[in-house]
């Protein structure tokens, strides 16, 4: 009888160890892998990924660059400082059969009376009331290159601001010179004497150019 009854309470433990173990989880001893609940794991496009919050760079996709030289704010390029007369700071942008890049200073001067004016705003009202309002003649070495351009608008100054004005003029770099095409120049002429050309084709007998040419006007220093 002894026998029989060790039988049986060995089988009644044999059934409860089963389901002693279903019941405890997944959370295995130490040093051993966790059993699987039979639920499949997260993947990774299940997940949330929080936006970012940071402002957008000037110069990326989309945000304009709004660093250089711009009237009446930020540093001035090595080469442009102030002068005992105003001044324009000019920047060169022209890339093709040469590539001008580059700021050098000019002397500002009354497009009329051909003497320097003495103040950025004076210069830019004598400017846009002058029969050939535009850039004044530069013959200054750019970056690397000897050069010599000048510009002007294909109508009288009326005082007001000029924005996309036609344009026409020449820039010689070393000793090839370079035409606008009739039609392709555009010029911005601001009071403060700040302006900008715009010069999607320059031809000459070695090619062509295009990019552009900007200034900022300098008051004189004290």
């Amino acid at each position: 009888m002894r026998i029989k009854a060790l039988l049986v309470a060995g089988f009644e433990l044999g059934l409860l160890v089963p389901v002693l173990v279903a019941c405890s989880g997944t959370t295995a001893p130490p040093g051993q892998p966790a059993r699987s609940t039979g639920r499949p794991a997260p993947t990774s496009g299940s997940a949330t990924v929080p936006m970012t919050s940071g402002t957008p760079v000037p110069g990326t996709t989309g945000v304009p660059d709004t660093s250089g030289p711009s009237q009446g704010s930020g540093p001035l390029p090595a080469t442009c400082v102030a002068q005992p007369v105003t001044a324009l700071c000019v920047t060169f942008n022209l890339t093709g059969a040469t590539t001008v890049t580059g700021s050098n200073w000019v002397n500002a001067e009354i497009p009329e009376g051909n003497l320097p004016d003495s103040t950025c705003p004076e210069y830019g009202a004598s400017t846009l009331e002058s029969d050939e309002p535009g850039l004044p003649k530069v013959t200054k070495v750019i970056g690397s290159q000897s050069v010599e351009a000048a510009f002007g608008a294909d109508k009288a100054g009326d005082g007001a601001g000029v924005t996309g004005a036609a344009a026409s003029g020449s820039i010689v770099v070393d000793d090839v010179t370079y035409e606008a095409e009739d039609g392709t120049a555009k010029i911005d002429l601001n009071r403060d004497g700040s302006g900008k050309l715009v010069l999607p084709r320059l031809v000459g007998g070695s090619g062509s150019l295009s990019g552009s040419i900007s200034w900022r006007c300098i008051d004189p220093k004290e």
